[in-house]
């Protein structure tokens, strides 16, 4: 069985690109809302696998949907979808269950967050074995000391060696001829 979704969004236009993308995303069964009352009542009677709240719509925005569905299915992980975001907006969220804000400017965020919440595999921890290093990047086994100068001398530089000014970035005014 798919997982389900719950949108709500009172924009037709954007309730449509929504479910378009979600539904190339993965095999999930959308189901929409068009303001905040109407997504608690959808959420109640379906109880979906993850709902999809914008935050300004009629009759009822979607923090104070959030806030009532977070009470009657906490199980229910919620994200908001919104033009409006900023770090206000997503505490507000947090404070009334929404697991994370996203701004509406940024579909592959969403898209990528659903999979998180829905696909298990895809937010789990690495294994040992397909968490192991390729084998031409080195691994250090130790840390390398910090190099300790004596008063006097000159620390080596951390600019980078530039190849077209002859500067090889060891020492501050060591120049090689070009």
């Amino acid at each position: 069985m798919s997982a389900r979704i719950l949108i709500a969004e009172d924009n037709p236009t954007v309730r449509t690109a929504l479910r378009s993308l979600l539904q190339c995303a993965g095999p999930w069964e959308i189901v929409a809302a068009e303001n905040g009352q109407e997504a608690i009542a959808k959420a109640q009677e379906l109880k979906p696998n993850l709902i999809i709240l914008d935050l300004v719509m009629p009759v009822m925005d979607g923090l104070s949907a959030a806030r009532q569905i977070s009470k009657l299915l906490p199980e229910i992980p919620m994200l908001m979808h919104t033009m409006h975001w900023s770090p206000q907006v997503e505490v507000e969220a947090q404070k009334v269950g929404v697991r994370k804000v996203i701004s509406k400017a940024d579909s592959r965020l969403l898209v990528s967050t659903v999979q998180q919440f829905l696909i298990p595999e895809a937010s789990s921890p690495l294994s040992a074995e397909s968490a192991t290093v390729p084998s031409d990047i080195p691994t250090p086994a130790v840390v390398p000391p910090t190099p300790v100068f004596e008063s006097g001398s000159v620390a080596p530089s951390d600019k980078p060696a530039d190849p077209h000014s002859g500067d090889t970035g060891d020492v501050p005014g060591n120049r090689q001829p070009n």
